[in-house]
């Protein structure tokens, strides 16, 4: 008799290679990100911040932070 080879699908093949492809394809797309802007420190002008105004003082007092 002749050697056997293992029975494997085609569809196992393709799994295989998709699953390749999707793991390179991640790889590629986070290797090449900039880093992110550093956020501006809560104290400078010109920008949407967080400011204790009275509706947030009211908030604080009514809820007993």
């Amino acid at each position: 008799m002749s050697p056997m080879k293992p029975a494997t699908s085609p569809r196992r093949g393709f799994f295989k290679t998709a699953g390749l492809t999707a793991a390179a394809a991640v790889a590629a797309a986070t290797a090449n990100t900039t880093p992110a802007a550093a956020m501006t420190p809560p104290g400078t002008k010109g920008g949407k911040h967080y400011s204790e105004s009275d509706h947030v003082k009211k908030f604080y007092e009514v809820n007993r932070y």
